[in-house]
């Protein structure tokens, strides 16, 4: 499996950054969709902290996505 690309994006809003980086949780979602772990993201990004990571993922449980994307 491929490793997805680790370009960052600089108009992303903060809001979908995972904490204390300018990495988006979209390149977190896409490495778990690919089958890696979370320490598979951490060693790919080594500043950024498990912590960080966690609290992204509680982030994305917490929000309301069905009202949002709904047809």
């Amino acid at each position: 499996m491929k490793k997805p690309t680790t370009t960052t994006r600089t108009t992303m809003p903060q809001k979908d950054l995972i904490p204390g980086s300018k990495i988006p949780i979209k390149y977190l979602l896409d490495y778990i969709k690919g089958g890696y772990t979370l320490s598979d993201f951490v060693s790919s990004y080594p500043w950024i902290k498990r912590k960080a990571v966690e609290k992204a993922l509680d982030e994305i449980k917490s929000r309301d996505f069905a009202s949002q994307n709904a047809l």
